[in-house]
């Protein structure tokens, strides 16, 4: 209890309860499946057990705390079924609070009371609201919890008249406990609040004060130094930070639904949605985090700053879904014209159904702001009507596994090491990736760190690794198994080159699965460059650098890549090659080189091994050395592309179960649904076709799309291992007829996609059997 009695005799009276939250009882039934472990861990880590009600949820929308009763009852007409509720600013509590003093002078005393009985009225669920790392009583009477966030003892000080909210309070000591027991209290003062909402529930990526310090030298040892990624004691000291913060949530959950055990937090979280926050390095909160919120929702920005017109905003949909371990999630489609600066000038009311539909197309569901000016008002009304559509197929789903690309939220932060490098150095191997499998519709999802497990594999044919550079020792034995097994692998530049810490191997961990060694940065001279022995130590800032350059690279034309149209782009010319790439020795003399790179306009430059392709037990690899994946996002040329998608449907060892021919432009999922006795295949269809994309300055531009071009005719075909009763089109019902190919396999046909639709195909239960197998 040392936490507790910095805290005064006062405040110790009134957290009596917090003893059992230290302890971290455990909750009958709150918690889910066990999930890897990462360093620092100090128990079992599991997943939230998510309440049916929040499964059920597609309307959160926000804003009806400021809405008076008619615009109220109109956003639950269209679809709110949860919104938020404030109990708590950053200067005050709105109701009599025992823990926080100063009351909110502008809350009338009966106001909380009214907005309860009016909410529950409507059919909305109460989403309540407290900014935790913001609290200006507390930041003044408590200057033990604030944040500091140099390496000094010196606690900062703000002038409190020009910033009244006061600084950032640290969430990893006493404060932490205390805003558990808050929220513990509007719990009990309030028992209809259903689920409860943080605006930056984060700890900033390190804290100096005096618990940090206490805390780090008592459970590691030694000091916490400075925030630096390259120094390898600061990359342990980040696992650590994240340990204590995924600490604070787990015991909020036990305390919280040890009061009521539906209650949820379904709150903001630090995504791809807005890259700005992604790019945060060091990071804020561990991805693995989202597994411990019943609902976790992410900002979906697609202005200039936040690649609106990229890759980035459908992938950032997709990892909303993967970092629930595909459950629920929410995203937030922002409704702005530019961000720099922010405004809604001149906004386009068809763009707001294009950017909550591309959610529901990833798997996540749109959450929206609800109040909107007059003239955009209805226009969101129609789109939230256009989700309510689709709101039977949108809840229960699951991907319907093929491919798994890793998007490594380790890589991202302890391989990249700088917010401003990040998209750069790793980021762009996954955008890459991801663009491939947009454009040609490979059945790819996305899986994260904790994913790389027996268990979790064994549902996949095929596994992507993009440059994934930071894997353990149990997540190589994990990918090795899966390959030796017979499943397909392909992967990039450093992937396992790095432990689970960031620090350099000698070798890659799975060189024996490449059939490879590492032989260092590309020659560039033409002068043989030896490894250097002390990269086992360090690396330094330049590492990156040092493996970049423009190449020419050349294809095998007897390997699988030549075949399509990489026969008419490229076939046995040199093509070039713009971005990183490592050389490596041949160790499997069994291994294919299916391309080469070698330094463009440099005389007697080698030709170095590009693509490699091996059998490794009873399944296939493909390895680039050359990183054409990051090539596809950063300097894009068709062919990678295409080297790309030969590379997985080789290393695949079956064909994925769901083909669908469609233009590039077009986004498609693959899910399944189980609703009771219903069993359906879901196949989303997105058009993200702009009639005007591209033709802004690029770095400034952003989809603001005014008018839709309809797209006829996408085929959609099913594996033979699919047995359908119907196939239908939805929104709207249309029966879709069923052609048989040669080989068994159904396809149907969509006449007309403007912007989203679903196919639904409706399976038949699978046959009955005895015991002696006979079927009935």
């Amino acid at each position: 209890m040392s936490r507790l009695c910095s805290i005064g005799v006062c405040l110790a009276m009134a957290l009596t309860d917090i003893r059992p939250v230290l302890a971290q009882s455990p909750v009958r039934g709150i918690w889910g499946r066990e999930i890897l472990s990462q360093p620092f861990d100090k128990e079992p880590f599991r997943e939230i057990r998510i309440p049916e009600w929040v499964q059920e949820t597609i309307g959160c929308g926000y804003t009806l705390s400021v809405m008076g009763t008619e615009a109220r009852a109109a956003a639950a007409a269209h679809g709110v079924t949860l919104s938020e509720m404030g109990f708590v600013d950053p200067f005050y509590a709105y109701y009599d609070s025992q823990l926080l003093k100063r009351r909110s002078p502008h809350v009338p005393p009966e106001r909380l009371a009214k907005d309860i009985a009016e909410y529950k009225k409507l059919g909305v669920r109460i989403l309540g609201v407290y900014p935790p790392c913001l609290q200006a009583e507390v930041w003044e009477t408590h200057p033990e919890w604030r944040r500091i966030s140099t390496n000094t003892t010196e606690i900062p000080v703000i002038d409190l008249v020009k910033f009244p909210h006061g600084g950032m309070l640290c969430l990893l000591g006493p404060y932490g406990d205390f805003f558990i027991e808050v929220l513990a209290e509007i719990l009990r003062k309030f028992p209809d609040v259903d689920a409860f909402s943080f605006d930056g529930l984060h700890y900033g990526g390190v804290c100096y004060c005096q618990h940090c310090r206490a805390d780090y030298r008592k459970e590691v040892g030694g000091e916490i130094p400075n925030a630096d990624l390259n120094d390898p004691a600061f990359r342990r000291y980040q696992h650590w930070a994240d340990r204590r913060m995924e600490d604070l949530v787990r015991r909020m959950q036990t305390r919280l639904k040890g009061i009521k055990p539906e209650v949820a937090l379904v709150t903001w979280t630090t995504n791809a949605g807005r890259f700005g926050h992604f790019l945060s390095i060091p990071r804020n909160m561990p991805a693995r985090m989202n597994l411990l919120l019943d609902a976790p929702d992410q900002e979906l920005w697609l202005d200039e700053t936040n690649r609106g017109t990229t890759i980035v905003p459908a992938i950032a949909n997709a990892y909303m879904w993967a970092v629930t371990n595909h459950r629920v999630g929410f995203s937030e489609p922002y409704i702005l014209s530019h961000g720099n600066p922010y405004g809604k000038d001149s906004f386009p009311p068809a763009e707001i159904q294009r950017r909550m539909l591309l959610a529901v197309t990833y798997g996540a569901q749109p959450s929206i702001a609800v109040a909107q000016p007059p003239h955009l008002q209805q226009a969101l009304y129609d789109c939230m009507d256009e989700v309510q559509r689709r709101k039977e197929w949108l809840t229960q789903k699951s991907p319907e596994p093929w491919g798994a690309m890793l998007l490594s939220d380790n890589s991202r932060n302890f391989y990249s090491r700088t917010s401003g490098q990040a998209e750069e150095r790793y980021l762009a191997n996954v955008f890459g990736t991801f663009r491939t499998a947009v454009e040609e519709h490979l059945q790819v999802v996305l899986i994260n760190d904790w994913n790389l497990t027996p268990a979790d594999l064994a549902k996949y044919k095929v596994l992507i690794l993009p440059n994934a550079a930071c894997l353990d020792e149990r997540q190589v034995a994990a990918v090795e198994g899966f390959v030796r097994q017979g499943g397909g692998l392909v992967a990039s530049l450093d992937t396992s080159r790095f432990d689970e810490f960031g620090d350099p191997r000698q070798n890659f961990a799975l060189a024996e699965v490449f059939g490879v060694d590492y032989q260092g940065a590309p020659d560039l001279t033409a002068t043989p460059a030896e490894l250097d022995e002390n990269f086992k130590l360090a690396i330094g800032p330049d590492y990156w650098e040092k493996r970049k350059s423009v190449f020419d690279f050349r294809q095998n034309v007897a390997s699988p890549l030549n075949q399509g149209r990489m026969k008419t782009y490229v076939n046995d010319e040199p093509v070039t090659f713009k971005g990183a790439a490592i050389r490596v020795e041949l160790l499997d003399p069994a291994a294919q080189t299916w391309g080469t790179f070698e330094a463009k306009g440099v005389a007697g430059a080698p030709r170095q091994p590009a693509v490699i392709a091996r059998q490794h037990g009873a399944g296939k690899v493909v390895y680039f050395a050359a990183g054409l994946d990051a090539g596809y996002y950063l300097y894009a040329y068709p062919y990678q592309r295409l080297a790309l998608k030969h590379a997985i449907q080789w290393a695949a060892p079956v064909l994925q179960p769901v083909a669908i021919e469609a233009p590039m432009c077009v986004h498609t999922s693959v899910m399944r649904q189980r609703k009771g006795e219903t069993e359906r295949l879901l196949v989303h269809l997105f058009s993200d076709l702009n009639t005007t994309g591209q033709h802004a300055l690029p770095v400034d531009d952003v989809p603001l799309r005014e008018e839709t071009v309809p797209i006829h005719d996408i085929e959609v075909t099913f594996g033979s291992e699919y047995r359908f009763s119907r196939i239908h089109l939805e929104p709207g019902g249309l029966d879709l007829p069923v052609e048989r190919t040669a080989d068994g396999r159904s396809l149907v046909t969509v006449p007309r996609l403007d912007i989203h639709a679903i196919v639904v195909g409706e399976l038949q239960p699978a046959p009955r059997t005895t015991d002696s197998g006979d079927q009935r």
